[in-house]
């Protein structure tokens, strides 16, 4: 956490992205360093699109579930992925509880926002989801994007066996809101509202790839 002042601005600079170790994450992340022409470093780097914070975009799903073209990271304009968002927090939450709509609104979620989700007491399948009741109406209401950390599932308990039950992945991504999984430090927001920023790389083709998500808390 460090401060920052742009345009006269100071602002609280919070690091919502996780950690990477290359050769110690569950999933596949590897680098080999090679010399390149004057003898300085580079590495390729052998990874899944899915692995820390990651976002998701329509081509993750859409395409397999409709047999259409979703947008891919490339085809996201750059403005989705940073804006006004709004921390909805889950502490009081039981286990295995859904996120209702009340929540959402009792947050003061709005149109346009990029909603984050999550700092519940409970991780894996004892964490609270996202009701597809919740999914709809954050569709409805015409979001910017969606984001989780690991104390929140983003499907109810068993959905993730198949496509058709993925109720929360079809609201969102079927209307073109994408889905930030694995936040961290959640917890460690003083307000409710702060800038999100959270770039992907601009490669045409992928489904999803890490982000390094920055919260900008006004002081």
């Amino acid at each position: 956490m460090i401060g920052l002042k742009v345009f006269n601005v100071e602002c609280r600079v919070l690091d919502l992205s996780l950690k990477l170790y290359p050769g110690k994450e569950k999933r596949r992340l590897e680098i080999r360093r090679f010399t390149y022409i004057a003898g300085e470093y580079m590495y390729d780097i052998d990874t899944m699109s899915h692995i820390g914070t990651h976002v998701e975009c329509p081509s993750h799903y859409v395409n397999a579930r409709y047999g259409v073209n979703g947008a891919d990271i490339s085809e996201i304009p750059v403005e989705v992925f940073l804006g006004e968002a709004v921390f909805v927090d889950l502490s009081h939450k039981s286990a295995r509880e859904p996120v209702t709509v009340e929540d959402l609104e009792r947050a003061g979620v709005r149109g346009g926002d990029i909603v984050l989700i999550g700092n519940s007491r409970f991780k894996g399948e004892d964490s609270p989801y996202i009701s597809p009741e919740a999914a709809k109406w954050l569709a409805k209401n015409k979001v910017k994007m969606v984001g989780v950390d690991d104390s929140v599932q983003v499907e109810a308990p068993g959905n993730t066996s198949s496509l058709e039950l993925m109720a929360t992945h079809d609201y969102l991504l079927s209307n073109n809101i994408p889905i930030i999984e694995r936040l961290c430090n959640l917890d460690k927001l003083r307000k409710r509202r702060f800038l999100f920023i959270g770039l992907p790389v601009n490669i045409v083709g992928l489904d999803s790839f890490p982000i390094r998500a920055v919260a900008l808390e006004l002081l």
